[in-house]
C-alpha cells in the first residue's frame, strides 16, 4: 500500500509539473501578457494557466456532453523557506498547496494535493512540525460537501505517511458580536494503520480595531491507536501596518496526556509578512525562540526567511 500510494502521488507531481512546462511553452505566445510583466509575472500567469489546464482536462472525464464548457480551474500556493536555528542553521522548507476544483461532478468536489493536511500546522516552522514525524505527510484527497449540509465536508485519500485514510468535517463561523467571532470545527477520521482519530476546535477572534486583532486558539486530537490527546494552545496578534505590510506576535505550546500530561515544544516567534511588489508574492521575515521537549527544553534561537506565491484566479492572498 505505501508503494502504491507513494507512487500516485509523485506521478501526479511528475505529470502536473511537467505537463507546466509544456504547457506553459505551448500558451507563451497567447495569454496576453505585456512587455512591461517581468519573467515572474510571466511564471506565475503561466502556473495559474498550466493548472486551470489540468483542472479541466480532469474535470472533462466527467462531462456527459463533449461539447459542453467546463469551468473548472485551480488555485494554490508553493513556500519556500529557510529556518536557521541554534543547533541547526541547515533547516529548509518547502511547502505547497494544489486545490483542482471539479464542477462536473454531481457534487461540487475538490481534488487536493499539499504537502500536509493539517490545515492548523500552516504557520509552524518545520522544527516544530517535525516532533510528529510529519516529513512524510504529503496528501492526495478527494473533497466533496455534503448537499444537505453547508457545514459538513468530507475526504478520502491518501495520507500521513502513506495511509488510506476518510475524513467527516464540521466547520463553523458564530457572530458572538461585531467585534468578536467563534470559528469551530470537529473532525472524525480514520486511517488504515493509526485507526480512529478525532479533533474539535475552537478560535475566537477579538477586533479592536481596522489596525489590530487578536487570536485565541484551542485545539484537542484524540488517537484511537495511541489511546492519548493531543492538545495545543495558540495565541496571536495581528498588526496591520500599512495595505501591504501586518506584523504577526504569536505563543504556541502543545503537550501529550500520555505517559504522562506533559508539554512537547513552546513557541514564540514575531513575523513580519509583506507582499511590497505583487499581490500574489508574499516575503517573511521570522525570528523565534523554540523550545523542545526532545531538546530537554533548551532554547533555540531561530531566524525564519521565506517566500510564498499564490496562483489560480479566484485564490485568496492571506495574511
Amino acid at each position: 500500500m505505501k508503494k502504491l500510494s507513494n507512487s500516485i502521488i509523485y506521478t501526479l507531481l511528475m505529470w502536473a509539473f511537467a505537463s507546466a512546462w509544456v504547457h506553459a511553452q505551448s500558451t507563451a505566445g497567447n495569454e496576453p501578457i505585456t512587455s512591461e510583466q517581468i519573467w515572474v509575472d510571466r511564471w506565475q500567469q503561466n502556473i495559474t494557466n498550466t493548472f486551470n489546464f489540468q483542472a479541466q482536462a480532469i474535470d472533462q472525464w466527467f462531462i456527459d456532453a463533449s461539447t459542453q464548457s467546463s469551468q473548472a480551474g485551480a488555485s494554490g500556493k508553493i513556500r519556500l523557506g529557510w529556518e536557521p536555528r541554534s543547533r541547526n542553521f541547515g533547516e529548509f522548507d518547502t511547502r505547497f498547496k494544489i486545490k483542482f476544483s471539479l464542477p462536473s461532478l454531481t457534487n461540487k468536489v475538490d481534488l487536493l494535493l499539499s504537502d500536509d493536511d493539517d490545515s492548523t500546522l500552516d504557520n509552524t516552522v518545520k522544527a516544530s512540525r517535525e516532533i510528529d514525524n510529519r516529513q512524510q505527510s504529503t496528501t492526495l484527497a478527494l473533497r466533496f460537501y455534503s448537499p444537505r449540509f453547508d457545514n459538513v465536508s468530507y475526504r478520502v485519500g491518501f495520507g500521513r505517511r502513506d495511509q488510506v485514510f476518510a475524513r467527516a468535517t464540521y466547520r463553523d463561523l458564530y457572530n458572538i458580536d461585531n467585534k468578536t467571532n467563534l470559528l469551530y470545527d470537529t473532525q472524525l477520521h480514520y486511517y488504515n494503520r493509526d485507526h480512529l482519530g478525532a479533533e474539535i476546535g475552537a478560535s475566537v477572534l477579538f477586533e479592536h480595531d481596522g489596525q489590530k486583532l487578536d487570536k485565541l486558539s484551542h485545539r484537542w486530537y484524540y488517537s484511537d491507536k495511541r489511546n492519548e490527546f493531543k492538545w495545543h494552545i495558540e495565541a496571536q496578534r495581528y498588526f496591520r501596518l500599512d495595505l501591504q505590510s501586518t506584523l504577526v506576535y504569536t505563543f504556541y505550546i502543545q503537550g501529550l496526556t500520555e505517559p504522562n500530561n506533559h508539554t512537547e515544544q513552546v513557541y514564540l516567534s514575531a513575523k513580519l509578512r509583506s507582499n511590497p511588489l505583487r499581490k500574489w508574492l508574499f516575503f517573511e521575515v521570522e525570528p523565534f525562540i523554540l523550545w523542545l521537549d526532545k531538546e530537554d527544553f533548551e532554547p533555540s534561537y531561530g531566524l525564519a526567511l521565506r517566500f510564498e506565491a499564490f496562483y489560480g484566479k479566484d485564490h485568496m492572498y492571506q495574511f
